[in-house]
């Protein structure tokens, strides 16, 4: 049976779902300064999860191999088989014109760097996946919460300073992983630390980050003599003022839908299970808007974004329903159920 605990998970798991499909239609600043929190809750949840599992393997016994083997499986191959019927649809839809993908941004969308855009954060996944052991273990070695916390600020401290005396000789290693890793790998510890069930620990985190955003935004704005309205600017690589809107937000979300009593609804539960597959399907239906349809209202975009990738999604799982019945191996396709 579904805990509360695991239930608030799904309600923050659809939140940051809406919010990351919304980025990539919305043209209302303010709607995108509020929402520019998702990535980060998507990766504080994928922390808060890592535990469940990392744990599960050292209670059998396995070999980390074993995994390593089930993120790359989970997060990997589903990628690269949609990027696969990705290109192909493409090809067909633009028989009659120019192909918009060279071999460079294909070979760079299976690479994870940058090509279509979109699959980034599968790399994030992958690199915060392939650390787990390491951060497991810092997030055990050191029992105050607060030390922690103190630990972590310092760390991305370095990190920022580094980034910004270094921004303009940034080598491929760096700029692709290293300047990801850092930071998403300390958002993925703080998902980790929010494991536990006290919600004065969320309020206490999401509190010291909105005073570390809002003492950034003065720093930038006597730096630059203007307001930085978007946090979006310092997004890539993660900026400080970026994450620490994300951390405050994600973490004020935890404070307050651990104390509402959610209710289970089978839709929420199918989008939080199905989330890989809705964010990929989204990918490949915003193109063809994007392409053919660019005039139309955001919002009626959004919407068709939703209940086409939503319903492709089941369209999918029901497929994978009707093959396990056959002969298919059942392993092969749960990696590709949504």
């Amino acid at each position: 049976m579904i805990t509360k605990k695991i239930l608030y998970i799904d309600y923050l798991k659809l939140i940051g779902l809406l919010c990351i499909i919304l980025a990539h239609v919305c043209k209302n600043q303010y709607i995108m300064r509020l929402r520019n929190f998702d990535v980060t809750l998507l990766i504080i949840i994928s922390g808060f999860l890592a535990i469940d599992s990392y744990e599960r393997l050292l209670k059998n016994n396995k070999p980390i191999f074993e995994y390593y083997k089930k993120r790359i499986l989970r997060l990997l191959i589903p990628t690269w088989t949609f990027l696969i019927i990705y290109f192909i649809i493409i090809r067909i839809v633009c028989i009659n014109d120019v192909y918009p993908y060279s071999i460079n941004n294909i070979i760079r969308s299976f690479l994870l760097l940058d090509g279509i855009g979109y699959v980034w954060i599968i790399r994030v996944y992958l690199i915060c996946s392939f650390l787990t052991p390491l951060f497991y273990y810092l997030n055990n070695k050191i029992k105050n919460s607060k030390i922690k916390i103190f630990f972590l600020l310092i760390v991305y401290i370095i990190y920022e300073l580094f980034v910004y005396y270094k921004i303009n000789t940034l080598n491929i290693i760096f700029e692709y992983y290293i300047a990801y890793l850092i930071p998403y790998g300390i958002v993925y510890i703080f998902g980790m630390i929010s494991r536990k069930k006290e919600r004065k620990k969320d309020i206490i985190i999401s509190i010291t980050f909105f005073f570390v955003h809002i003492l950034t935004a003065i720093i930038l704005y006597f730096k630059n003599n203007n307001v930085i309205q978007l946090t979006q600017a310092m997004k890539y690589p993660p900026r400080i003022y970026y994450l620490s809107y994300g951390i405050f937000v994600s973490f004020l979300l935890f404070f307050v839908l651990k104390k509402i009593n959610l209710k289970k609804f089978k839709i929420i539960d199918f989008c939080s299970k199905s989330s890989l597959w809705i964010y990929l399907w989204h990918i490949m239906i915003i193109f063809l808007l994007n392409t053919y349809y660019n005039s139309l209202n955001w919002k009626i975009k959004y919407i068709i974004l939703l209940i086409g990738a939503i319903s492709l999604t089941f369209i999918q799982n029901k497929i994978i329903d009707l093959l396990e019945n056959t002969k298919a191996s059942k392993k092969v396709l749960q990696v590709f159920r949504g």
